[in-house]
């Protein structure tokens, strides 16, 4: 019974984000991508990035992105790594708008939490969203540093002082530290995603 209690909760949510998240600069969509690009690392600004993120086809995120461009809120580069991929990186003005996000109190909010209660949340909703596919499970977008995929190295400085390096090992690159905590569509958690709710009751 409280299962389906919790099933309603989150259905309200959505709707009321998605009614809140549909203004008058931007569709919910392109909302969804303007903050996706200004919270992923390069190698995930990416129409394939963005399509998975969104769970939808390439075709209709790519006609999100076509809008974004046109209104100067994101520009497109060749990628460094595929010269046959584009990454989308937003510019001055799509910076400007996302001060205006009409989902940015919602993150204040949640940031009320305390850091026990924010953190169990955050895994009981990846846990949720790892598992509601069945047998097409969607991949949560996560930050390199709760990713499997980082290795962290310490190198020598001027002077012998330390300072740590962190090694991609899926992708065989550096990271920036200023780029830790960016989202990554290829991340991996740490750990599976088995149930918090269990492990915070034990």
């Amino acid at each position: 019974m409280v299962a389906k209690e919790v099933v309603d909760v989150l259905l309200q949510l959505s709707r009321a984000l998605l009614a809140e998240n549909d203004g008058d600069q931007l569709t919910a969509a392109q909302w969804i991508a303007l903050r996706y690009f200004s919270r992923s690392n390069a190698y995930s600004r990416t129409l394939t990035g963005l399509a998975q993120y969104q769970a939808t086809t390439a075709g209709t995120a790519s006609q999100t992105i076509k809008y974004l461009e046109q209104a100067g809120y994101v520009e497109r580069d060749i990628s460094t790594r595929d010269a046959r991929s584009s990454v989308f990186t937003i510019t001055e003005a799509g910076l400007a708008v996302m001060e205006e996000d009409p989902l940015a109190h919602l993150g204040q909010e949640i940031d009320d939490l305390s850091g026990a209660d924010l953190l169990h949340l955050r895994d009981v909703l990846r846990y949720l969203l790892a598992n509601i596919g069945g047998e097409q499970p969607r991949r949560p977008f996560g930050t390199c540093k709760d990713c499997a995929f980082l290795l962290t190295r310490q190198a020598r400085g001027p002077n012998a002082a330390r300072s740590n390096q962190y090694l991609c090992k899926l992708l065989n690159f550096y990271i920036a530290d200023s780029e830790l905590n960016y989202l990554c569509k290829n991340f991996q958690a740490l750990r599976e995603f088995q149930s918090p709710i269990s492990r915070g009751t034990s």
